[in-house]
């Protein structure tokens, strides 16, 4: 046999071996892209067409593992340099599957729709770790553009039956945040929809500073008691019954 055909019999084989990949794999590069902090779990398929529930690695040690999650791998997008990935919440539907195209330089989400717990809130600023924030969180946009000089586009997040370790209040309320993309990076405002909690506030990301918000938090009539606890761990009383409370990134805030 000739080495011509041994050479195409072996990229055949190859080409086989790529798109039979196991979707273990997909968890494997993705595990030492993020430096151990992201895996995939109960995974199921092919690297190119799976399922498999998102772990994240929190600074504190703790697992989290997300919905489950569904993907596509638009294979012949790779070999124009950039790679499509369709993505759906399998325990909770959307009306579009979410898609992240991913080129040099750029990440852009089409009909973003990502569900999150509020825990993490604890993994953006420290001051908020004790407060061991509960709640469910969800994340939409039309259209989002991620780049090394800014984010273009808006999305919303609400935060519904927020609930604290600091306070037996629960649900505290449901809050709804707007972000909208600006050349020096991301703003943000929050506003409270519900509860027994009042927040208010805005702030900006940036890729070099991260997240710096500033805000407002007071209790609604009849929970000024209830709520003192975690008033005063939020902020300093800046108006009697308001208190004021900021959030730096985790790397600059103090410890606490």
């Amino acid at each position: 046999m000739s080495k011509r055909i041994w050479l195409l019999l072996l990229l055949a084989y190859g080409a086989v071996l790529l798109v039979t990949a196991p979707a273990g794999m997909l968890g494997t590069l993705l595990r030492l892209a993020s430096n151990e902090r992201i895996e995939l779990a109960n995974t199921d398929g092919t690297v190119w067409n799976g399922t498999a529930n998102p772990v994240l690695h929190l600074h504190s040690g703790e697992l989290v593992v997300l919905d489950r999650v569904q993907w596509k791998l638009a294979l012949l997008k790779a070999f124009t340099g950039k790679l499509a990935i369709e993505l759906l919440w399998t325990d909770a539907p959307h009306s579009f599957p979410m898609e992240a195209v991913i080129a040099p330089g750029q990440v852009e989400l089409r009909h973003a729709h990502i569900p999150f717990p509020a825990l993490l809130l604890g993994e953006v600023s420290a001051p908020l770790k004790p407060a061991a924030l509960r709640g469910r969180i969800i994340l939409d946009s039309d259209g989002l553009r991620i780049t090394r000089q800014g984010i273009l586009g808006s999305a919303t997040a609400d935060w519904i039956n927020a609930s604290s370790s600091l306070s037996q209040v629960s649900p505290l309320g449901n809050y709804h945040l707007t972000f909208t993309g600006t050349p020096d990076g991301l703003s943000t405002t929050l506003q409270t929809t519900s509860g027994a909690l009042l927040l208010s506030g805005t702030g900006q990301f940036t890729n070099t500073t991260g997240l710096h918000f500033t805000g407002e938090a007071q209790a609604s009539n009849g929970n000024e008691e209830a709520l003192g606890d975690l008033l005063s761990h939020l902020g300093p009383q800046v108006r009697p019954g308001v208190h004021a409370f900021m959030l730096v990134p985790t790397a600059l805030a103090p410890q606490l």
